[in-house]
């Protein structure tokens, strides 16, 4: 079964899940979001200072010139649809469009986002958002702080990445960390002044611990590779590191909706008793190979689609072994870096746990279901997902208080199975 068909089946089942009555109230909550997710484009914003080079980048990436440039938007998206046109969105949820790419001029007053529609095929896979830190140092981390709530991938885009941009950044979640870019712009520039190899090396630790990787690209360059007819010029868009950063992106965006197919596919495997006629949707063979770190991590967790790298038919104690040893990591944390969350503490731990529970979900997939333990383990942390979400809706001090206890109980269970 290809992946494609694979994905096809769990929105139809999905869908047909979710359309039953008696289905319980609080797994629908997470199967629709689960829905959401796998019909909506993988959310790629482009996040840098004015001038960092993030709209010629955009172009770059989906080959074509399409993304405008427009002063004083606080976003501007890039998304597929049939024919060209221009979306405005307003603060107050109204929008207006215009049959047309171009963006008229002035924007309409109280504009959030501008968005612009294409038919490009790569916009059927993912979307991008261009934000740009601009203003006071409180307007600059509320735009960074809006665009990594939206973000799945973040491509940072700089020429020195500074410590007021690694201040901004540090709000941002692991996981979104982990599925980021760091993107060194006008890289041709810093290589004529002879600065590059050491710019590259001063960020090498920071790389490691805040992003997925580092590419320097000859924007410029990349764009210039582009023939009239189309097609790159292989040499210079390979020189450029353009096709170096698009193939790890593609890579990220399939094995980003790799995931969330999985974690649909259990989430039916579960509640497929709801409806007799659905069965349970077989997971297809994972992929050989993942796409290179530049700069390994050690200490940071491996989601499943990491995981899957290594093989999809892992001994049960080994693969509980690793759950355990991830969740005294996030605990870890937690207690190293709760007193650093400000007034909202509530917050910062239930996004903690909430996380800790899904990436838990993604590597209970790399169990057999022929394993009697297996299912009754993928039911508890499955249902510790579930409660998680409510928590979150709730964001009580005493709903984090339940999540962290029930975290400790999914622990202690696990390791019950794990020593048994």
């Amino acid at each position: 079964m290809t992946k494609a068909l694979a994905t096809d089946m769990v929105l139809e089942q999905l869908e047909q899940v979710l359309g039953v009555d008696q289905f319980p109230t609080e797994a629908k909550q997470r199967g629709a979001l689960l829905l959401s997710r796998l019909k909506s484009p993988v959310q790629v914003v482009l996040l840098g200072r004015e001038n960092s080079g993030k709209s010629r980048l955009a172009n770059m990436l989906l080959g074509d010139a399409v993304m405008p440039t427009i002063p004083d938007v606080p976003a501007l998206e890039i998304a597929a649809g049939p024919v060209p046109r221009t979306v405005y969105l307003m603060e107050d949820g109204s929008s207006q469009q215009q049959n047309a790419a171009e963006v008229g001029q002035p924007v309409p007053p109280g504009t959030a986002i501008v968005r612009v529609e294409h038919p490009l095929p790569l916009l059927n896979k993912l979307s991008l958002t261009e934000v740009s830190l601009t203003g006071s140092p409180a307007n600059q981390q509320a735009a960074a702080d809006w665009a990594i709530q939206r973000a799945d991938i973040v491509l940072w885009c700089t020429q020195t990445f500074d410590a007021t941009e690694q201040a901004l950044w540090s709000s941002a979640q692991d996981a979104l960390k982990d599925h980021s870019f760091l993107i060194l712009t006008k890289a041709d520039q810093l290589l004529m002044k002879g600065s590059l190899p050491d710019r590259i090396a001063q960020l090498e630790d920071v790389v490691a611990e805040e992003f997925y990787s580092l590419f320097p690209v000859a924007t410029l360059q990349a764009i210039t590779a582009r023939q009239p007819d189309g097609t790159r010029d292989k040499d210079l868009w390979d020189a450029s590191g353009g096709k170096a950063l698009l193939d790890a992106i593609l890579r990220l965006v399939d094995t980003g909706r790799t995931a969330d197919t999985d974690n649909a596919r259990m989430f039916l495997n579960r509640y497929a008793a709801a409806l007799p006629e659905v069965t349970r949707v077989a997971k297809p063979a994972p992929a050989t190979s993942g796409p290179p770190k530049s700069s390994p991590n050690s200490d940071k967790p491996q989601t499943a689609a990491r995981l899957a790298t290594k093989g999809n038919s892992q001994d049960t104690k080994e693969v509980l072994s690793k759950a355990l040893e991830f969740l005294k990591n996030r605990a870890n944390t937690l207690i190293n870096t709760l007193d650093d969350t400000g007034p909202d503490k509530q917050v910062f731990v239930l996004d903690h746990c909430l996380e800790t529970a899904n990436i838990l979900t993604e590597m209970m997939l790399d169990l057999e279901l022929t394993d009697p333990l297996v299912v009754e383990i993928q039911d508890d942390v499955m249902e510790c997902t579930d409660m998680m979400l409510l928590f979150q809706l709730e964001k009580t001090e005493d709903a984090a208080a339940d999540a962290v206890t029930l975290l400790l109980q999914l622990k202690k269970g696990m390791s019950e199975v794990a020593v048994a």
